[in-house]
């Protein structure tokens, strides 16, 4: 499952210190992640931390995993999540600041002003209608979400997120028809994950699209999709993102914060 770093990460980063043992494991695992093999045991990783096997058995459980196996899958997973940086930057190898420029600014060209305009609008009256709001998404999109949720609820609606695939895999097992699932997507990768993808469209709710790829695989089944631009680019969607977030975000609250301010 994606997500096995930011588990990680929100511990680390949940105190400077190591005297908490999951705090401990978990940083010895971000800097040795690296050694993480299919050969890698549980005495390995008990090795690998310092610990003991029983305190990575019990780490494990406590971040989720019903086995030690689980466990070492979703570590062994981190290789993926490091292709995808690797696909994202590779064609930056070539690229000058300038040209790196030039490549963003066409891309956010590409996208039409007037259809933008307009179903910035109709998002924004959905968010405000809808009983509860769920964003899936993963990776830099993922993070992206993030932003935006902390921007609604900075409004004062409240929106669901979870980073972890496997939480949102269960998440949408509750959507119910009144609720609204805000679907971020720059390559289309995430609907493949059907555990995600058809619990929602059956479940009747309004379904958002965000994505560079509107021609993707179950777009069709949405009740909204939002092209960002041309797909032409891989590198240049996340920048395509976050200029939608952001205008997004202001006008949801002009329409709804400082209209009810007056």
């Amino acid at each position: 499952m994606a997500g096995f770093i930011y588990k990680l990460q929100q511990i680390v980063n949940s105190s400077p210190f190591n005297d908490d043992a999951d705090v401990a494991i978990a940083r010895c695992l971000l800097k040795n992640i690296n050694q993480v093999t299919k050969k890698t045991n549980l005495q390995n990783f008990a090795d690998i931390c310092y610990t003991s096997p029983a305190s990575i058995s019990r780490f494990s459980q406590r971040t989720g995993y019903l086995t030690f196996n689980d466990f070492k899958a979703d570590c062994l997973g981190v290789k993926d999540e490091l292709d995808e940086m690797i696909i994202d930057t590779h064609a930056l190898q070539t690229l000058e600041f300038k040209n790196f420029y030039d490549e963003i600014s066409n891309g956010l060209s590409t996208i039409d002003e007037d259809q933008l305009n307009k179903q910035i609008d109709q998002l924004c009256h959905m968010i405000n209608q809808a009983s509860r709001i769920f964003i899936f998404a993963t990776h830099i999109p993922g993070d992206i979400a993030c932003m935006l949720q902390r921007a609604l609820l900075t409004t004062g609606k409240y929106v669901e997120f979870f980073p972890r695939k496997e939480h949102q895999m269960e998440i949408v097992k509750e959507i119910r028809s009144n609720d609204l699932c805000i679907f971020i997507s720059l390559e289309g990768t995430l609907l493949m994950e059907k555990g995600i993808t058809v619990p929602a469209i059956v479940s009747l709710a309004k379904n958002v699209l965000i994505t560079q790829n509107i021609h993707v695989k179950f777009s069709e089944s949405f009740s909204l999709v939002v092209g960002l631009g041309e797909h032409n680019n891989e590198i240049t969607g996340k920048y395509k993102l976050l200029f939608f977030v952001d205008c997004l975000t202001n006008r949801y609250y002009q329409k709804y914060v400082v209209t009810n301010l007056k």
